[in-house]
């Protein structure tokens, strides 16, 4: 407030100085007098001029001096009465012009300069995140101009310059002054009651003006959403590999298996958004076959991701595991551990190999390991073969 008071009044006495000024015309006794201009930073965009000529001898007005005036590098004109208006003018700097002939035409002039300044100044406030599961998030305030006044400022919860609506509220201690009248830092705290929800941060309302006289006003970027998310973040991992009923010793049991090679596509389905790219994700796949290559497929606000199993030429059992020591979610969280997938690769008649079978028992699955294919398998070779065709 007192550094508010400081700059009016010396931009009062620098008006007051050039309404005040006299400008002698040449030799001759005729001075010029400015009787009223706008402030030397305006949040007008008209501007008023009243002056008068007068000779210096007897402080009268020169009753036969004619006047002529002018705007910025515009066209001169006269000008009567002492006065003249000017509106609809751009933002920037402008220069007025007053000139006077004196009694033995000797021409002596006046000049102004001034800016108008018609936009107000607004703040854009900025987190250090938008999604997390922290206690507190780090928020930066800007300014586009210095904005005086009583400023920006955060006192106590109470009293501060940021609102905060919802699940959490500023720390006033953490406040810091980084650039006097243009940056500002603090923290905001958030509730660590909340497992899901939101804080919405927004400037309080024309607490401050330019040097102008604008009064703050709020923009699109004057507020953030905080999105609070603490729940634990789940991968399920598919596959295209098509699940198929085997009678073995008697049992009938649930595998998959495939001889299709456009089938051999695995899918991760994120609970919640991840801030990895497809690359990273596929890094974090360890195959103990063949090799994974991107699929085209859209990734749902990076919440599913595609890949192809190349590179198989034989029969094989084929295991997809997820290492998700690398995987981050959006609000900085780890995702929970996953079982890995298992399935089953083949030719039509295949040899004496080793094979795996994914048993479904009570929703559990568990990995057979199976030797000598001839001995077991060639019982049911027929029921093997419609297995291998379907």
């Amino acid at each position: 407030m007192i550094l508010l008071r400081v700059l009016r009044l010396f931009i009062f006495c620098l008006v007051l100085s050039t309404l005040c000024s006299i400008t002698k015309c040449g030799s001759s006794d005729v001075t010029l007098k400015f009787l009223k201009a706008p402030h030397a930073f305006s949040h007008l965009n008209s501007a008023t001029f009243a002056f008068e000529v007068l000779n210096s001898g007897s402080n009268r007005t020169c009753s036969n001096c004619s006047l002529s005036c002018k705007l910025d590098d515009g066209v001169a004109s006269v000008c009567t009465n002492g006065r003249v208006t000017y509106s609809s003018l751009q933002d920037g700097n402008h220069g007025f012009e007053v000139c006077t002939n004196g009694n033995h035409s000797f021409v002596g002039c006046a000049s102004y300069n001034w800016t108008v300044d018609t936009i107000p100044p607004t703040a854009y406030v900025t987190a250090s995140t938008t999604f997390t599961s922290s206690s507190n998030v780090s928020v930066n305030i800007s300014f586009t101009e210095p904005c005086i006044g009583e400023g920006f400022g955060c006192k106590s919860v109470n009293a501060c310059n940021l609102l905060v609506y919802g699940a959490g509220q500023v720390v006033p201690s953490s406040f810091r002054v980084l650039k006097p009248n243009l940056m500002y830092s603090l923290l905001v705290s958030l509730s660590p009651t909340v497992q899901y929800g939101r804080a919405i941060l927004v400037m309080d309302r024309s607490f401050c003006t330019d040097i102008a006289g604008n009064s703050f006003t709020r923009m699109a970027n004057s507020s953030v959403h905080l999105h609070i998310d603490r729940r634990k973040v789940y991968v399920n991992i598919r596959t295209r590999v098509p699940e198929k009923l085997l009678r073995i010793n008697s049992e009938t049991r649930t595998i998959q298996a495939t001889n299709d090679l456009n089938k051999l596509k695995v899918y991760l389905y994120f609970s919640s958004p991840i801030v990895n790219s497809s690359m990273e994700v596929m890094s974090s796949l360890n195959i103990s076959r063949g090799s994974l290559v991107p699929t085209s497929a859209e990734n749902l606000g990076n919440r599913r991701f595609g890949f192809m199993i190349a590179n198989i030429s034989s029969t094989a059992i084929v295991s997809v595991e997820f290492n998700l020591k690398s995987i981050i979610t959006r609000q900085g969280t780890h995702v929970s551990p996953t079982a890995p997938v298992n399935f089953l690769y083949d030719s039509k008649r295949p040899a004496d190999v080793t094979l795996g079978v994914v048993e479904q028992v009570q929703g559990t699955p568990f990995l057979h390991h199976v030797n000598n294919f001839s001995e077991i398998f060639g019982k049911y070779s027929s029921g093997w073969n419609r297995l291998c065709d379907a």
